[in-house]
C-alpha cells in the first residue's frame, strides 16, 4: 500500500462521545453504505492491535447480519486478527472515511472463497471533516429548498458541497437536530435541480435585521450522488466567483 493510501485509511480518534454526530445506526443506511463498497472494490483496513497493525482488505459481499472481507496474504498476520478482540474497519466512501469497531472476526468462507466475516455493527462512522467552505445566497437571486415529507419549500440561507443552512421560524418542530428528509431539490438557477438527503445537524437561534426571532437549521447532505455533487460544485464555484469580483469593484 503506498503512503498516501496509509495516510487516507488510518483510525479516526475520538474521546468519550465526540463521535456522536457521525455515527449512523440505521441498518438501512448502513448496508447501503457497506453494499456501496462491495460494488466499487472499494480497499479498507483492519486494526487488529495497540500497535496499529492492520490487514489491507477488500469487503467481498454483505447481508443484514453481515460482511464478509477478504484475507490477507500473510497467514501469521490472519491468525493475529483472528485471536483479537478489538478490529477497527477504515474504509472510504464517496471521500469521506468509514470506520467501525467489531470485536470477533471469524473465518467464513464466502462463495467457496477464504474469507473473514464480521457482525453487523450496532453503527458505524461516517467522519465527514472536510471544511467546504460556505457560500452565502445573494439577497438578489434566493433559492430554496424543496422538502416532500413537510410538504413546504424552505429558505436556504447559505450552501455548500457538504451541506445547506435553512431558515426556520422560532417554533420550527418538523427541521428538529436528528431528522433525515429525502428526495429534497433544490433549484440552482442557471445550473439545474440538486436532488439530495439531507440530514439535520444543529439548531441555533439568531435575531434578523428586523428584530425577529429566527432559526437556522444547520443540514448534511447525506449519500449525495455525484450529479447532485457536480451541480453543487459548480453553483458554489459560481458563488465564489461573484463574491470574488464584487470584493475587486
Amino acid at each position: 500500500m503506498d503512503q498516501k493510501k496509509e495516510v487516507v485509511l488510518q483510525i479516526e480518534r475520538f474521546h468519550g462521545d465526540e463521535d456522536h454526530q457521525f455515527r449512523i445506526p440505521s441498518k438501512k443506511e448502513m448496508l447501503s453504505i457497506l453494499q456501496r463498497l462491495v460494488e466499487q472494490g472499494t480497499r479498507a483496513a483492519l486494526y487488529y492491535d495497540e500497535h496499529g497493525n492492520f490487514i489491507l482488505t477488500t469487503l467481498l459481499g454483505v447481508n443484514e447480519t453481515g460482511m464478509w472481507l477478504d484475507v490477507g496474504p500473510f497467514p501469521p498476520e490472519n491468525e493475529r486478527l483472528l485471536l483479537s478482540e478489538h478490529i477497527t474497519f477504515v474504509s472510504m466512501h464517496q471521500n469521506v472515511k468509514v470506520q467501525f469497531v467489531a470485536h470477533h472476526v471469524e473465518n467464513v468462507p464466502f462463495e467457496n472463497t477464504r474469507a473473514f466475516y464480521l457482525e453487523l455493527p450496532e453503527y458505524l462512522l461516517r467522519i465527514q471533516r472536510r471544511d467546504y467552505f460556505r457560500q452565502s445566497i445573494p439577497a438578489n437571486a434566493p433559492i430554496k429548498c424543496n422538502i416532500p415529507a413537510v410538504r413546504r419549500e424552505v429558505s436556504v440561507l447559505d450552501i455548500s458541497v457538504g451541506g445547506i443552512g435553512l431558515l426556520c421560524g422560532d417554533n420550527e418542530a418538523q427541521l428538529v437536530r436528528g431528522a433525515t428528509f429525502e428526495d429534497c431539490q433544490i433549484p440552482l438557477p442557471g445550473i439545474g435541480a440538486a436532488r439530495v438527503t439531507i440530514e439535520v445537524k444543529s439548531n441555533v437561534k439568531f435575531t434578523a435585521r428586523n428584530g425577529a426571532v429566527q432559526m437556522r437549521a444547520g443540514c448534511q447532505f447525506i449519500d449525495l450522488s455525484s450529479q447532485a455533487e457536480s451541480l453543487l460544485h459548480r453553483y458554489t464555484t459560481q458563488l465564489q466567483a461573484q463574491t470574488l469580483a464584487k470584493a475587486q469593484d
